[in-house]
């Protein structure tokens, strides 16, 4: 009885695990950032996990006028103001400490151009997220969503040399 017992938790883990590791990476990965007020491309966002939690670091910038990429993580060449220490714009942990809530993703988000922090919502629909930024304390009640579509190296320029997120620990950003 006790064996059986035994047994019966352990694969009760087994399956706790494997199902939140996959459901982990169903998001992780690249991320072209859509406006939601022009439908235009304006960044690429890699999420990547750490500690059990996700983030989300801006790996490029799109040049709202040419819509080619014009910063890099690797180049950093605009600044976040807003930010305490005026960090550059690409290499900013701009999501943050987001946790599995049923099938969504549930955590912060700052807005590296005003400093502006909002609670954060993400769900995934097939190769796209829905990506919530709400006020504080409202439920999701009052806020605006965005879509980010699936990507990867290939939209970037030949040059650009993907990070590797397992180098990556993040850096929690704060309004100057």
């Amino acid at each position: 009885m006790r064996r059986t017992r035994l047994f019966a938790v352990v694969v009760l883990l087994i399956m706790v695990i494997g199902t939140a590791s996959a459901f982990a990476d169903d998001v992780l990965g690249v991320w072209k950032i859509i406006d939601d007020k022009t439908d235009k491309p304006t960044a690429f966002v890699y999420l990547y996990m750490y500690s059990g939690k996700l983030y989300g670091r801006m790996i490029a910038t799109i040049n709202k006028d040419t819509d080619v990429i014009d910063d890099t993580i690797a180049i950093k060449k605009k600044l976040a103001d807003e930010l305490a220490g005026s960090p550059p714009m690409c290499g900013v942990d701009f999501v943050y400490e987001l946790q599995p809530k049923g099938k969504d993703w549930k955590g912060t988000i700052i807005d590296p151009k005003d400093g502006k922090v909002y609670d954060c919502t993400i769900k995934r629909d097939g190769s796209k997220l829905t990506v919530r930024g709400s006020l504080r304390g409202t439920g999701g009640l009052l806020g605006r969503n965005q879509t980010w579509l699936l990507s990867g190296s290939y939209e970037l320029p030949r040059d650009f040399i993907l990070p590797n997120p397992a180098s990556f620990v993040p850096v929690i950003p704060r309004k100057k």
